[in-house]
């Protein structure tokens, strides 16, 4: 079986994105996965576009209709049931550096009431579609713009270096199926992390690569020790080591220079 065989492409929608370009390039490089309103630019880029929201699953449906692209849809009762528990793990596995993992337990409002959120139980587009990638087998998994931490991390310096900012990042903010609020919801980043933390510990056969603007995950305090706890198969990488791959597809642990 050949590289691009063995590869898959899985496309996040964080600001990021805009760096790197034409998304045409993937083309004919690996299987391409995208998630939510990816149509509204690239109609006919994606074998698979994941929706999870059914608001927005019904917008990519009547979108598909109307405009008849190729994409096989996967919505919320499509996708796989897996709940993220690696058999053997800990109810409550805190990894070395870290104070949060699979639970997350914040709030206050008017009535200072504090909520626990179990990550296992919570599902979306993202974490779902490197899911497929991974059930399907794919050895080379690149995720492609997941942001996690706000907008314009890098601008962050000095004291304020390492503070992860929760501003509203992603290409379709203020669009239609998305919030118009100004801040990421808190525990975001947390259930991103470990969902695909959790992947990558479920299937080691796998190889994912975290392809991102370099500050995205040098300035990120929390994602190497995800990575840490992953079973080594979590590397991160720049878009710069993602154009080397896309102009001479082999094996990226041979020649990618890793975050």
């Amino acid at each position: 079986m050949s590289i691009i065989d063995q590869t898959c492409f899985v496309i996040g929608n964080g600001e990021s994105r805009k760096i790197f370009g034409s998304l045409e390039r993937l083309e004919g490089k690996g299987t391409i996965y995208g998630c939510n309103a990816i149509y509204r630019d690239w109609p006919n880029l994606c074998d698979k576009i994941f929706a999870v929201n059914q608001e927005m699953y019904d917008e990519v449906i009547e979108a598909k209709k109307q405009q008849n692209f190729s994409a096989e849809i996967i919505g919320p009762q499509q996708i796989s049931n897996w709940n993220y528990l690696v058999e053997g793990d800990d109810p409550e596995p805190i990894p070395k550096g870290l104070k949060i993992y699979r639970f997350w337990r914040g709030g206050g409002g008017r009535n200072y009431e504090i909520k626990t959120l179990d990550f296992t139980q919570s599902r979306g587009s993202g974490a779902s579609a490197v899911l497929d990638a991974a059930e399907y087998g794919y050895k080379n998994i690149f995720l492609i713009a997941f942001d996690i931490l706000g907008a314009r991390q890098w601008e962050n310096s000095g004291p304020d270096e390492l503070v992860m900012s929760r501003k509203q990042n992603n290409i379709y903010k203020n669009t239609r199926n998305y919030p118009d609020r100004m801040n990421m919801k808190a525990y975001l980043k947390y259930e991103w992390m470990y969902q695909l933390t959790q992947i990558t510990r479920q299937f080691p056969e796998s190889n994912f690569y975290f392809i991102n603007r370099r500050e995205y995950i040098t300035k990120n305090a929390f994602l190497p020790h995800y990575m840490n706890y992953s079973k080594k198969k979590f590397y991160g990488a720049s878009y710069a080591e993602l154009q080397k791959f896309i102009d001479n597809p082999r094996d990226p642990q041979k020649f990618f220079d890793f975050l």
